[in-house]
């Protein structure tokens, strides 16, 4: 298979995931939101001012800092487990208690923490459930937050939230960190889409034909399907690309609140067609450098141009 073919697989592959993230969350919000004035949605949000925003950047920031420095002292996995079972619990808890609450609110919330629970066991047992478990996450994620935050302080802390996205992965690389460790344990905090493509040896670099050498007899014995292509003076690469729950969640957050403004989904598709534009340009970029990319910038570059496409029709 080919490097293009491979390329634009992942990238249909993660935009259909991201998608089905954003119109899941929209749809919702609409239904927690049912029969609520926006007045009643102002008098209701927590997250009522821009310094909100940035007490939540600091939060981020020291959780960051806290995790990497579990992850630098701490050699299992089992703490990783547990942070990944507490995301999942909390996040995927108000998903299925919007989709239960409205039926009864005892039953919901009784059935919402069962559910929840049922899907931290599934994943843990079944790891293949990776991406639908982050997915799920995603919209819980996005949801709190763009029903907390009015339209204007979502995207004030969307913009922060790139900045630091950016210092993240470009300066401190504490962000790419955290995403190894996240790859490395298969945890839930990411989704992924995985290819193997085969090159020929001559593409490879001196130091990459060195390292390939060393490890071709290992990967014939672990992955018999691979060594005909090992003979035939190919080699096998990895083709992952990956997005992070915060890069699916902070353009939900911004269409939900784009949702309470006028209570119908247009801006919100706006908002939402807008964020895949970012998110095709994050893919085009990645396949340009092959290096790792802080996402939320371009997919704020691209919010920001589908509200601007909103307000000019």
């Amino acid at each position: 298979m080919s490097l293009r073919v491979i390329e634009y697989r992942q990238l249909t592959f993660i935009l259909t995931m991201f998608l089905i993230v954003q119109f899941s969350g929209i749809l919702l919000a609409s239904i927690d939101l049912r029969g609520v004035t926006t007045q009643q949605i102002a008098s209701a949000q927590i997250a009522t001012t821009p310094i909100s925003a940035l007490f939540l950047i600091v939060y981020i920031v020291i959780l960051s800092a806290v995790m990497i420095f579990l992850f630098r002292v701490y050699k299992g996995n089992a703490i990783f487990k547990i942070i990944e079972g507490a995301v999942i619990f909390i996040a995927s808890f108000f998903v299925f208690f919007t989709l239960l609450g409205n039926l009864n609110l005892n039953f919901g919330l009784v059935a919402a923490i069962i559910l929840a629970i049922a899907l931290v066991i599934a994943k843990n047992k079944y790891q293949k459930l990776k991406n639908l478990t982050a997915m799920i996450a995603s919209v819980g994620v996005g949801l709190v937050l763009g029903l907390s935050f009015s339209f204007f302080d979502a995207l004030i802390f969307m913009a922060i939230l790139a900045a630091y996205d950016f210092i993240a992965v470009f300066v401190t690389k504490h962000m790419i960190t955290l995403a190894n460790v996240a790859i490395e344990n298969n945890l839930a905090l990411l989704i992924d889409v995985k290819e193997v493509e085969a090159v020929p040896e001559s593409y490879l670099s001196k130091g990459e034909r060195a390292a390939f050498e060393k490890e071709k007899a290992d990967i014939e014995k672990r992955a018999k399907p691979l060594k005909g292509i090992i003979e035939k003076g190919m080699v096998p690469m990895a083709a992952n690309v990956s997005l992070g729950t915060g890069d699916l969640a902070m353009p939900l957050m911004v269409a939900i609140s784009a949702f309470e403004v006028s209570m119908n989904f247009t801006l919100s598709i706006f908002v939402t067609l807008g964020a895949a534009l970012g998110l095709i340009l994050t893919m085009f970029i990645l396949r340009r450098f092959k290096r790792a990319l802080p996402a939320i910038p371009p997919l704020l570059f691209g919010v920001l141009i589908g509200i601007g496409v909103y307000y000019v029709l």
